[in-house]
């Protein structure tokens, strides 16, 4: 093999792992850094919780549910600010593993209140404490006055507002 083409295979190799790779300009991006941090913390979310089998997008699902006994579909999808589309498939999941339970609303019967069935309580609360002692794994990584800075600064990004230059 020539002098070339050992360095391209190099490169190759290294594009296929991950190392070598010029991210250009991305990492200065905001929207960058929280996606891949985002990403980073749900993957040891699920390796954390992988005996309680929820992600947690579902964990935060139930614990709207918990917390909002009778929510409708509309209203939880709306707290979590994505289209009612994206949550079915989480609400029929959720129910087919015994979690949750849909009832039809007397008043108007084309919508569905949820409730955590009683009998997943135990399970839930179990995925919380796991979550729980996860969070505070998380947050150690962080001095108490970061976490306050990154709340404040995450919540004034949440708020939006002028995206563009000032």
């Amino acid at each position: 093999m020539t002098k070339a083409g050992a360095t391209r295979r190099r490169q190759a190799v290294g594009h296929a792992t991950g190392k070598g790779i010029d991210f250009a300009e991305l990492p200065s991006y905001v929207g960058y850094q929280v996606r891949r941090t985002q990403a980073k913390i749900f993957a040891e979310f699920e390796t954390a919780l992988a005996n309680a089998e929820l992600t947690p997008g579902s964990f935060g699902v139930l614990t709207l549910i918990r917390a909002n006994p009778g929510i409708t579909q509309v209203a939880l999808a709306a707290a979590f600010g994505v289209d009612k589309s994206t949550m079915s498939p989480v609400i029929v999941r959720l129910e087919k593993r015994g979690l949750i339970r849909r009832e039809v609303l007397t008043n108007d019967r084309r919508r569905q209140a949820l409730y955590l069935e009683a009998a997943a309580e135990p399970q839930y609360l179990a995925a919380r404490e796991k979550v729980r002692a996860f969070e505070a794994g998380v947050a150690a990584r962080l001095s108490s006055a970061e976490q306050r800075e990154l709340a404040r600064l995450l919540a004034k990004l949440q708020a939006g507002g002028n995206s563009g230059p000032n």
